[in-house]
């Protein structure tokens, strides 16, 4: 097959172009295994740093891939060299392209540190405080500059972003160390007062995650349609426990009210039209 005289000619510069350049070729070739063996004994101490938990799993993440991306770099930086192509322009591109897509994500960033210094300046909690926050009741594990860590009462860590946390109305429950819950019940209009009163105070004290001082009291909160509500106010002092200390009240006001044969269904309008 013969050869046209543009291909011969491709060739023909090619091997000038190879001739001319060669040691330039292996000193490339050999900057660039070198970076290849750097490469490769990065990423396997990195894993080798994570199998020991030196390192978490997100840390040898952005470990790994900051390392490729700055071999990547630095082979297109070699390989432009080698051809002879000023980068100049690339390169300023890719720092402005770099900068403002740095700039526009640590916007969150810095606005989360500013966040963190506030919280520790201002202290509204404290490490192993108990708060109540987003509907849920959490203990603080770690206050950091970009994030809160809390433990819910699942045994579950969440990591709260600071900015997050000073938008937010945060229920501190260790400054005074008690808190006071409450539970609302019904009976009829025909059973007095004084006698619901009495049996929901007898009822809270057969638990013992109540506290005597204060002490518990209960309060007309309510006039329903068809029935009256009281509310039981009581003390405890450990929010760590809040669900169960809860399930106990309601178990022993059940017991109490069966014990006095009182009917706590508020009465409907089916019961009301007999």
């Amino acid at each position: 097959m013969a050869i046209t005289g543009d291909a011969l000619a491709f060739f023909t510069g090619f091997f000038e172009w190879v001739k001319s350049n060669m040691v330039n070729i292996i000193s490339t070739a050999v900057i660039m295994g070198i970076i290849l063996i750097v490469y490769r004994f990065l990423l396997r101490e990195t894993d080798n740093l994570r199998k020991k938990e030196i390192i978490d799993l997100n840390t040898a993440f952005l470990i790994k891939r900051v390392t490729t991306w700055t071999a990547y770099i630095l082979f297109g930086v070699l390989i432009f060299n080698i051809l002879g192509i000023k980068i100049d322009f690339f390169l300023g591109l890719w720092v402005l392209a770099g900068g403002t897509i740095i700039g526009f994500a640590s916007m969150n960033t810095i606005g989360n540190a500013l966040a963190g210094l506030i919280i520790m300046m201002s202290t509204p909690f404290k490490i192993n405080d108990r708060l109540f926050f987003q509907d849920q009741y959490v203990v603080v594990e770690d206050i950091d500059l970009i994030y809160t860590r809390m433990m819910t009462l699942d045994n579950v860590v969440i990591s709260v972003p600071n900015q997050i946390i000073l938008e937010s109305v945060i229920s501190n429950q260790s400054v005074h160390g008690i808190v006071r819950r409450r539970l609302a019940i019904t009976t009829d209009y025909s059973e007095k007062p004084e006698r619901i009163r009495e049996i929901l105070l007898a009822a809270i004290k057969k638990v013992d995650e109540d506290l005597d001082k204060p002490e518990p009291y209960v309060w007309i909160t309510d006039f329903l349609s068809f029935a009256m509500e009281y509310t039981l106010f009581y003390y405890i002092g450990d929010t760590q426990w809040v669900q169960l200390i809860d399930s106990k009240v309601r178990e022993a006001v059940v017991h109490e009210f069966n014990e006095n044969n009182i009917d706590m269904r508020t009465p409907n309008l089916i019961k009301s039209l007999k």
